[in-house]
């Protein structure tokens, strides 16, 4: 058998072996308590803890009544029976047809209408989208994906189990959906895609995927089990869709001119030179060869932003997507609190930072987050300083494909969607934790007052905690007041 082959001539016989067992029945219990009766063949897909958790992100979404639902894989076809009780006018695909069959007489059991179509994405191309997406943008797309390892001449799973539980395809599912969303309608203008994936291999790098391929994505649900393999529900949308868009060819400061404008929360500015740009506590900010100055309204409300988790915020904006353009965090460091190193050649330079800044509008607070970032210089090496470029990373990172990327990824972290969880204080430490903590084999220790410390966490506030050599605990307010044993900016 070719080495690309995960069933041969073999399993033919296992499978109708497999086909051949009885069907059976089982009432599922949505987020409602009600019950849908369902007549599951063999090779379908059961209701389990995934589509549960899928139906409690449909179940949230608000005025399904009348609004489009594409599911994707829809098994035994309770997600989609679920979001028709909901309101929703559900199209759902399988390439199972054995699925197909099973959410079709589900249907007409439980007395409710869906559309079911054979087909969906996938390596091979059988057909138009439309023959399993239907004719019809769709305002919301499900897909729980297959997220099980494949493993060549397995005797557990067959063509037909394969379909909904292994990702064979090279290039990723994920990476296909996103491809036809963006060169078809199946989208509708506002639409959110919602994916299940596990945090393997492929789940870990499915938010770098939606970013580089132009999508916004946020945590939206998890699941973990007691072996701690984790579930999670992803939601992706075209990102700041409805939010003006400006450019200039030449401007002092995108903070500066985005705080005295009336652009509302995801507006966005852009500046082909950068006349004054600045930094923390004033600092020039060179503008090279070829670089990005942007800057977003972030918050524009009454009540009072933090503006230590907004900087939290912006930092993993930048270092997300740095990391989806160059394919691996490897040589890309985060650095508390607002700086993008990369290590070139054993040696750590900035790339890039963010800052926010605010100012008080009557009863409103408006604050903007600035993001400057080196695409190519002439002169890495400056007097006092050197600084790196992303083309010193990966010569085919443009301007215009970061400028895709940072919308993208500032759109992950800051703005509200329709649809879309808004995100929680806990998720953002939590994201910053964990990027923050693998930077720190690059940056070393920190050193605060002249000794060598532990970094220990981050706090709300956005502020850090070191330990000393005695366990005690330092709150650190200003990254100024930190050195680092591997990194000196200078």
């Amino acid at each position: 058998m070719p080495d690309d082959e995960y069933f041969g001539s073999n399993d033919a016989e296992q499978e109708i072996g497999r086909l051949n067992r009885t069907a059976k029945k089982q009432i599922w219990s949505t987020p409602q308590n009600r019950q849908i009766h369902l007549m599951i063949p063999p090779t379908v897909y059961p209701p389990r803890e995934d589509t549960d958790l899928l139906a409690r992100i449909i179940h949230s979404y608000p005025k399904p009544n009348g609004k489009r639902l594409l599911e994707i894989g829809c098994g035994s076809g309770a997600v989609s029976l679920f979001a028709a009780q909901l309101g929703f006018i559900v199209t759902s695909c399988d390439i199972n047809p054995y699925a197909v069959a099973s959410s079709r007489n589900a249907a007409i059991q439980n007395s409710l209408k869906i559309t079911v179509n054979e087909g969906g994405p996938g390596p091979q191309n059988d057909g138009e989208v439309s023959q399993w997406s239907g004719n019809t943008a769709h305002d919301v797309i499900l897909w729980n994906l297959p997220y099980l390892s494949p493993e060549k001449n397995s005797d557990l799973l067959g063509p037909m189990e394969e379909a909904a539980l292994l990702d064979t395809d090279d290039r990723g599912l994920v990476s296909r959906l996103l491809d036809h969303v963006n060169t078809s309608k199946i989208l509708a203008e506002g639409g959110v895609i919602f994916l299940l994936v596990s945090q393997n291999q492929r789940g870990k790098t499915a938010r770098s995927t939606c970013i580089k391929k132009g999508f916004a994505v946020r945590s939206a649900a998890a699941h973990r089990f007691d072996d701690g393999e984790c579930l999670e529900v992803l939601s992706i949308w075209r990102p700041f869709e409805h939010q003006s868009k400006m450019f200039h060819e030449e401007l002092d400061s995108t903070n500066t001119s985005l705080l005295s404008s009336d652009e509302g929360e995801g507006g966005f500015l852009q500046t082909g030179i950068q006349r004054a740009g600045h930094g923390r506590r004033g600092r020039v900010w060179t503008h090279e060869k070829v670089a990005f100055a942007g800057s977003w309204v972030v918050h524009d409300r009454t009540q009072l932003p933090n503006p230590g988790l907004l900087q939290l915020q912006g930092g993993l904006a930048l270092y997300e997507a740095i990391i989806s353009l160059a394919g691996s965090s490897n040589a890309v460091v985060l650095k508390w609190p607002n700086d993008v190193l990369l290590r070139i050649n054993g040696e750590l330079r900035k790339v890039g930072g963010i800052l926010v800044e605010s100012i008080s509008r009557g009863n409103n607070t408006r604050a903007v987050l600035g993001i400057g970032c080196n695409i190519s210089s002439l002169e890495p090496q400056k007097e006092t300083y050197s600084l790196s470029s992303l083309d010193e990373l990966n010569a085919e990172i443009t301007l215009s494909r970061f400028q895709h990327a940072i919308q993208c990824s500032v759109a992950s972290w800051f703005e509200q969607k329709t649809g879309v969880p808004d995100l929680k204080n806990k998720a953002v430490l939590s994201g910053y934790d964990s990027a923050f903590s693998d930077s720190q084999k690059d940056l070393g220790n920190p050193l605060y007052r002249k000794l060598e410390m532990r970094y220990n966490g981050v706090e709300v506030d956005g502020k850090i905690t070191l330990l000393d050599h005695r366990s005690k605990v330092h709150l650190i307010e200003d990254g100024e007041d930190i050195n680092w044993s591997n990194y000196s900016p200078n």
